[in-house]
């Protein structure tokens, strides 16, 4: 199990780099290329209503804690089976939403596109080095990745969803420091 305390802490790593792109370039391109570039129609708005740095950062940083706690609990306790779903939606999310949703949406560049690209592969490779090391069978994985999926997509569409009322809130908040 050596090598599992050292993994559980790749998949926040690959999530602070590729959430940081998002962070850097989100706003700006709804702002500019998302109107203009839709060729199909989707069901949600790429990052929500989100309509300031400081709520979608403040989203991001909500995420980042809940991976950050599933990792803590598999080093910890030796229980790994909540971190192996999260990081198994976390590349559903970035291969669905990034490499393939909204890339044919837009057909141009879409913040978390670049990073989608380079953290897949080392978080595919986490995964399959962790499922020959956890020793879990197909039925407790499975189970494992729906929870994880459930959680990731659950926490994801109430973040889109509330992101400008987080955003005021952040704002608010600041305001009085």
């Amino acid at each position: 199990m050596k090598m599992m305390n050292e993994l559980v802490w790749l998949p926040p790593l690959l999530f602070i780099l590729h959430d940081m792109e998002e962070i850097v370039w989100a706003l700006a391109w709804k702002r500019g290329e998302m109107g203009r570039k839709r060729y199909l129609q989707m069901r949600f708005t790429p990052f929500g209503t989100a309509d300031s740095t400081g709520g979608f950062s403040f989203c991001v940083y909500e995420e980042l804690l809940i991976l950050t706690a599933a990792s803590l609990l598999g080093r910890c306790c030796g229980f790994y089976g909540l971190w192996f779903g999260l990081l198994a939606a976390n590349i559903l999310h970035l291969v669905v939403l990034h490499l393939v949703g909204t890339t044919l949406v837009y057909r141009s560049y879409v913040p978390g596109l670049v990073t989608a690209g380079l953290t897949v592969i080392p978080a595919v490779w986490v995964l399959i080095r962790a499922e020959r090391l956890l020793g879990y069978t197909g039925w407790q994985l499975t189970a494992w990745v729906v929870l994880g999926v459930a959680i990731a997509g659950g926490n994801l569409r109430f973040l889109h969803r509330r992101a400008s009322k987080i955003g005021a809130w952040v704002e608010r908040s600041m305001a009085d420091i």
